[in-house]
């Protein structure tokens, strides 16, 4: 059998499964009369374990192995519980979701959550996306804008996750909430917090602007080209999968993951994104809102590139939250 692994440090989020936990797994999923003819691990992921295993006589299949949780801060955890909670949302785009074969939460044959889902062939946008001619990155911005409003297009009755800090009655209390966990998670690293303080009160000060969000609807959380799957043999690049949900949440459009980044990078290659998905109002209360979500990811690019030990970007995270709380007192 091969298996090829993946070298981390030993203070990484993202522990080793060894071969026989591996084995034990895929026993339980499919079998102990199961043939495993491969195991490779898969980069990419700052999170989870990720693994490609094919069979002598079956179809490959991922599995996918969350870190332990004594490695995780208040808001890392459940991320695949609530993967596998908010699956039946994401029904307008199932064509281009992994199929869950198997999940196991019950922690009895490994301390830690996992599931195995069906293996969609493609290629990780992220990794071709300077191969692409100028009409086929347009092809996949406009695709992009479709799928996205597909999913902000699903309503919700609540605001936040019951997974991922809780529910809330207001728009302004899980915006409050997101901050706060944000800040309790960068307080135990010792990196210096009091920005993202400012921006918090900033925005809890002007909570009604936050409150004329009424309607929740379905944020991904995480779509980006590296959660994105592409065929390019067709006539034109096609998006062929969507994956690693596991971020999904309830509250305002603009807050998804998707439109910061969109809003912040805003060069014309990607505006074609807004072709499809519908251009934004662009209020002075839109403005608000945005700023405010600009402040919090930057936040957790923050606790993201600390955990990577990339001292440089974590260092540029504040001068990039100091334009924004400069802009929000403007």
């Amino acid at each position: 059998m091969e298996f090829t692994t993946i070298n981390r440090p030993v203070d990484t989020i993202q522990q080793p499964v060894a071969l026989g936990e591996i084995i034990k797994l895929c026993q339980r999923a499919f079998g102990e009369e199961c043939r495993i003819k491969s195991v490779k691990e898969l980069g990419g992921g700052l999170y989870n374990n990720t693994y490609h295993i094919q069979f002598e006589n079956s179809l490959p299949v991922i599995l996918r192995v969350s870190p332990p949780d004594s490695r995780l801060g208040k808001s890392g955890r459940n991320l695949m519980r609530n993967e596998y909670a908010t699956l039946p949302f994401f029904a307008p785009i199932a064509p281009l979701l992994p199929k869950i074969i198997l999940a196991d939460f019950t922690h009895q044959l490994i301390d830690r959550d996992y599931l195995f889902q069906s293996y969609i062939e493609g290629e990780q946008w992220s990794q071709i996306k300077d191969e692409l001619k100028p009409d086929e990155k347009r092809a996949l911005w406009r695709q992009l804008g479709t799928i996205t409003r597909h999913i902000h297009n699903v309503k919700g009755e609540v605001f936040g996750n019951p997974f991922l800090g809780g529910v809330f009655p207001s728009w302004s209390a899980t915006v409050s909430n997101w901050f706060t966990s944000l800040i309790d998670d960068l307080d135990s690293t010792g990196l210096a917090t009091d920005d993202l303080r400012e921006v918090l009160a900033i925005a809890q000060k002007r909570a009604a602007i936050l409150d004329e969000i009424t309607q929740s609807a379905l944020l991904h959380g995480d779509l980006w080209l590296v959660n994105i799957l592409v065929d390019r043999n067709l006539e034109e690049p096609k998006i062929v999968g969507i994956i690693d949900n596991d971020r999904a949440s309830w509250g305002d459009p603009l807050a998804d993951w998707t439109i910061f980044i969109l809003e912040r990078n805003a060069n014309a290659e990607e505006g074609v994104f807004w072709e499809t998905y519908g251009l934004p109002e662009r209020t002075a209360q839109v403005q608000f809102r945005t700023l405010v979500y600009r402040g919090f990811y930057t936040g957790a690019i923050r606790l993201e590139q600390f955990r990577l030990n990339h001292n440089k970007a974590v260092k540029q995270t504040y001068e990039d939250i100091r334009l924004v709380i400069e802009t929000l007192k403007a």
